[in-house]
C-alpha cells in the first residue's frame, strides 16, 4: 500500500461502541497520515462532536446501539443537527447482505466496507472519498453523495433527473508529489516512532544490544516483543532507582499489555544480553483481537487492571527493600 495522498490536515472521527475497533481503526488512520482523530462510542456522541468540531471525515460502523450507523448518516444528512451535511462518512459493516448495501447507499454514506477491515481496503476508501468527492444532492426524497457512477441513465432507462449533473466539489486532499512529504507526518514522536504502512501490520525482528532499552515506562506502545535469543529485563524506577520486575527468556512475551488496554507502559524493557525479538505490530494484535468476543476482553481487561496493580505494589516493595539492604 502506497500513501499517495496528504491526509495531514483532516480531523476525523470514528464512532464505534467497540473500543478495540477504535482503536484499530484509529492506529490504520494515523499510518495514513492524519494526525487528528476524535473517537465517539456511539451515535448521539458523535453528533455532539460534529457540532462542535470541524471534521472532514467520518469512519463508523453498521450496528450500534442506541443509534445505529444508518440513522446516524440520515440525522447528518438531514442537516437538522448539524451543518456540515456534507461530510464524508464511511460506513463499515458485518454484514455483506445487499439489502444492507443498499440502505446504507440510501442513506448517504459516501463509501462502505465489510468487516474484517484491512488497512489496505481501509485507505483506499478514504482516498476516493476525500481526493475524489461526488456532488453533493440536496433533494426531498435523498440527501448525500451522488448515487450515480455515471452522469447518463443505464441503456433503456428513462432520465429522471431534473436538472442537469451537479458540478464535482473540489478534493478535500492533495496528491504528494515526488520529492515531498506530509507537513505534519513525522516518523517519530515524544512517545515512540509512528506507524507507517508497510509496518502496520507486519511482523520483523530487531536486535537488541546489552543494555540497549527496548521502550521506557510510561510510553504509548506501539509494539510487543516475543524473546527469540538472549535475554530481556523489565523493570520500573522507584524514587529514582531501577528497581528489576522480572526476566523475559526465550519464547517469552513482553509490552503486550500497554497495546491491549491502550494504557502508557507499566514498566521499562532492557536486553540484559544480545537478544533477538519478533516484533509483533499493534495493527496485527487488533486485527485478532476486533475477532475476540466481548465477555472475553472484560474478563482480559480486569486481568491486566490487577496485573498493573501488582506491578506498581511489587515495584515499591522491591525498592523498599534495596534501600533498606544499601543503608543496612
Amino acid at each position: 500500500m502506497k500513501i499517495d495522498v496528504d491526509l495531514s490536515h483532516i480531523t476525523a472521527l470514528i464512532i464505534d461502541d467497540s473500543r478495540y475497533a477504535r482503536s484499530y481503526i484509529k492506529t490504520a488512520l494515523q499510518s495514513f497520515g492524519i494526525s487528528t482523530i476524535l473517537e465517539a462510542s456511539d451515535g448521539p456522541l458523535g453528533l455532539e462532536l460534529l457540532g462542535s468540531h470541524a471534521i472532514q471525515l467520518i469512519v463508523t460502523d453498521h450496528d450500534m446501539s442506541p443509534m445505529n450507523g444508518i440513522d446516524f448518516t440520515r440525522y447528518v444528512r438531514s442537516g437538522d443537527m448539524v451543518k456540515c451535511v456534507d461530510v464524508a462518512i464511511i460506513m463499515m459493516s458485518g454484514e455483506a447482505a445487499k439489502e444492507v448495501v443498499f440502505e446504507a447507499r440510501n442513506a448517504g454514506v459516501s463509501e462502505f466496507l465489510v468487516k474484517p477491515v484491512s488497512a489496505d481496503s481501509l485507505f483506499r476508501r478514504v482516498r476516493a472519498a476525500l481526493l475524489n468527492p461526488k456532488a453533493f444532492v440536496q433533494s426531498p426524497a435523498y440527501a448525500g453523495p451522488d448515487r450515480r457512477a455515471l452522469s447518463r441513465p443505464p441503456p433503456g432507462v428513462a432520465e429522471r433527473r431534473m436538472a442537469p449533473p451537479l458540478p464535482k466539489p473540489a478534493p478535500l486532499a492533495t496528491l504528494i508529489t515526488a520529492g515531498t512529504a506530509p507537513a505534519s507526518a513525522p516518523a517519530t514522536g515524544a512517545s515512540g516512532p509512528v506507524l507507517r504502512p508497510a509496518a502496520a501490520e507486519r511482523t520483523g525482528r530487531r536486535k537488541f544490544t546489552p543494555g540497549q532499552v527496548i521502550f521506557h515506562e510510561g510510553e504509548h506502545g506501539l509494539e510487543a516483543y516475543v524473546v527469540e535469543s538472549g535475554k530481556v529485563g523489565i523493570f520500573k524506577t522507584v524514587d529514582s532507582q531501577r528497581v528489576i520486575l522480572g526476566r523475559i527468556g526465550i519464547n517469552g512475551v513482553f509490552g503486550e499489555m500497554a497495546l491491549i488496554d491502550d494504557e502508557p507502559r507499566m514498566a521499562s524493557a532492557m536486553a540484559l544480553e544480545d537478544t533477538t525479538c519478533l516484533v509483533l505490530p499493534i495493527g496485527a494484535l487488533k486485527a485478532q483481537i476486533g475477532k475476540t468476543p466481548d465477555l472475553v476482553i472484560l474478563v482480559l481487561e480486569t486481568l491486566l487492571h490487577d496485573i498493573r496493580k501488582m506491578g506498581r505494589e511489587l515495584g515499591q516493595v522491591r525498592g523498599a527493600l534495596e534501600r533498606k539492604r544499601a543503608s543496612g
